[in-house]
């Protein structure tokens, strides 16, 4: 958990930061006696003791593989904004394990005009011999990520040429080998993809596939995620996932490789007559729903945002039988985002006709274009104007706004607090309507 105490509205004369990979107060290194050390070292290069507010951050838990964390985003921006004068810190590596982001830090401190304290390394910190020896430090940045990179290329051919796995969790039907990292067939599970494709290869659907794969009571594959740091997966079956292991060559002993299959070094549990009749029926599948298929009208996409998460709302259609030869079709804004790294919105949705109809009403109120115009003062023709461009909006027919909507129309934010939708408006607004009056 990264920790933060905010700095005070006048510069700091000095901060102190302080990392510890693991989120224990047991370990010597821990923030704690990182932020003594510093502390001792800081008062006797004369730091006064009435300027300790403010001054610390700490990302306790946090690896130093990257600059992606908490507390040093904070310190950055309080960098850049001006309001740090002097970093203390115990070691480079606390700051970070990257030679490339220590070299970009380390920049981004030359620009601020910030000087940085090393109590264990105190001649990297200023002056000549520690910018001659950020100068070396870069060069062996670069040396060090050309060589990884040709490493890991060499590494991907040898792999590739003996038929062995790269990387990725491991396909449904198979598990990693712990030693060799390589696929072996899962005993429970190895038998199902050949049933999955039986079924596709027959034509069912999969949507059917999915149905039935679920009332039989199999789950998809658990496995943990470093970056969420849960177990994700072992719930149904939908038909997205069941076409991901019909289009996946892994079940037949291959691996998908740059649009095609090279040779793989584990056992396959699908039959290779098999997965090729099941990729026609996809196939031709995908090229008749293609021809069906209808793209609905939404002229505020991407423009809706969700009053839970603040992201930009996408749009659903559900589609109702209402006879024999007649379907009614319904459209949302809804949210179901996982955008941005963050937890995944509850979900909310909007019906697309009414708010669509309540963002037309809005334009063809005359307060509307009064308040766009007066700019905070009314002029002594701003009601007439109003009146104006509102009835000039309002003879443009319904599909030639719809057209306009996504030219004029900036964002339309809910406010939970006060029940209420703000809509913003494009600098253009004028010039567009303007334009299509006289087009018209």
């Amino acid at each position: 958990m990264g920790l933060w105490s905010p700095s005070p509205p006048m510069p700091a004369r000095f901060v102190i930061y302080t990392r510890q990979s693991v989120d224990t107060l047991k370990d010597l290194s821990s923030c704690e006696a990182q932020f003594a050390v510093c502390k001792d070292f800081a008062r006797a290069n004369g730091e006064r003791d009435e300027d300790w507010i403010g001054v610390r951050f700490d990302d306790q838990g946090w690896s130093g593989a990257s600059l992606a964390r908490p507390a040093m985003a904070k310190l950055r921006d309080a960098i850049r904004d001006g309001r740090v004068q002097r970093l203390y810190a115990v070691a480079l590596d606390r700051l970070s394990r990257s030679m490339r982001d220590v070299v970009a830090l380390l920049g981004e401190l030359d620009a601020a005009g910030v000087e940085l304290r090393l109590v264990h390394q105190p001649e990297v910190a200023t002056g000549a011999e520690g910018r001659f020896l950020r100068h070396i430090l870069g060069s062996f940045a670069q040396f060090e990520h050309e060589l990884i990179a040709a490493r890991l290329a060499d590494t991907r051919q040898y792999l590739k040429k003996r038929g062995r796995r790269l990387a990725g969790p491991p396909p449904y039907g198979y598990d990693a080998d712990r030693k060799t990292k390589q696929l072996v067939p899962n005993k429970k599970e190895a038998r199902r993809p050949q049933a999955i494709f039986e079924m596709a290869a027959t034509g069912e659907l999969p949507t059917a596939i999915a149905r039935q794969i679920n009332r039989r009571g199999w789950r998809t594959k658990r496995r943990f995620s470093r970056r969420s740091g849960r177990v994700i997966g072992g719930g149904k079956w939908t038909a997205r996932q069941v076409i991901d292991v019909l289009r996946n060559p892994v079940c037949t002993g291959g691996f998908a490789d740059k649009g095609k299959v090279r040779p793989g070094g584990h056992a396959a549990i699908v039959d290779s007559e098999i997965f090729i009749d099941a990729q026609a029926n996809l196939d031709a599948r995908r090229t008749t729903a293609s021809r069906r298929r209808t793209r609905h009208d939404f002229p505020l996409r991407g423009k809706v945002v969700c009053p839970g998460c603040g992201r930009a709302m996408s749009t659903y259609t559900v589609s109702r039988a209402l006879g024999p030869q007649a379907r009614a079709v319904y459209r949302y804004y809804r949210c179901r985002s996982t955008a941005g790294g963050r937890q995944p919105c509850p979900g909310r949705q909007y019906p697309a006709y009414e708010l669509e109809k309540f963002v037309v009403e809005v334009l063809q109120d005359p307060t509307t274009w009064h308040n766009l115009t007066a700019e905070g003062s009314a002029p002594p023709d701003g009601t007439l104007v109003g009146h104006a461009l509102a009835a000039a909006w309002t003879a443009i027919d319904i599909p030639s706004r719809h057209r306009l909507l996504p030219k004029i129309v900036g964002r339309v934010a809910f406010s939970r607090a006060s029940s209420r939708v703000a809509i913003t408006f494009t600098p253009g607004l004028l010039d567009v309507v303007s334009g299509h009056k006289s087009a018209t």
